[in-house]
C-alpha cells in the first residue's frame, strides 16, 4: 500500500512540474553569446551518432529489432547529426556539411531513405575521420547493447 500512494504521489509531483512548464534546464537568455564551437566538440558530438548507428545495427544484426525498428534508429541518428555543431570553416565543418547533405535529418514520423552508409556517407565519414584526428579529437562510438 505505502508503494502505492509513493508511486501516486511521485506521478501527481511530475504531473504538476509539466502542467507548470518546469523544466530541467532554464531558458537561455536571448543577450548571451553561444559558446565557441570548436573542432572537438563536433567530433565528440558526432561520436553520439555514431553510437546510435552502432548500437542499432548490432541489435538488427543480433534479431533483437526489427527493420523498422532500425530504420527509426537510423532516422534519428539523422536529426542528432543536424544537431551537431560546427565552427562553419575547416575540414571538421566541411565533412560535417557533407554527411548532413548525404543523409539530411528526417523529421519524427516520416519515413525515408537515411543515406547513411551511402557513397557520399562513406566518403564524407572518412573526411571526418581523418580531420578529427588532425584536430586531436579521435571519434569514438560507445557500445551498449548485445552483450
Amino acid at each position: 500500500m505505502l508503494r502505492r500512494s509513493r508511486v501516486a504521489t511521485v506521478a501527481m509531483l511530475c504531473s504538476g512540474m509539466l502542467l507548470a512548464g518546469c523544466t530541467s534546464t532554464p531558458p537561455r537568455d536571448a543577450e548571451e553569446p553561444a559558446a565557441e564551437v570548436i573542432d572537438a566538440h563536433t567530433c565528440v558530438a558526432f561520436g553520439d551518432v555514431l553510437t546510435i548507428l552502432f548500437n542499432a545495427d548490432i541489435a538488427y544484426r543480433d534479431g533483437r529489432i526489427d527493420q523498422q525498428e532500425h530504420e527509426g534508429w537510423d532516422a534519428l541518428a539523422t536529426r542528432v547529426l543536424d544537431r551537431v555543431p560546427t565552427r562553419a570553416e575547416g575540414a571538421v565543418s566541411d565533412a560535417v556539411a557533407a554527411l548532413k547533405h548525404a543523409a539530411p535529418a528526417i523529421h519524427a514520423g516520416a519515413s525515408a531513405p537515411t543515406g547513411i552508409d551511402s557513397v557520399a556517407w562513406n566518403e564524407a565519414y572518412v573526411q571526418l575521420s581523418e580531420a578529427c584526428t588532425q584536430a586531436g579529437a579521435e571519434l569514438a562510438v560507445v557500445a551498449f547493447t548485445g552483450g
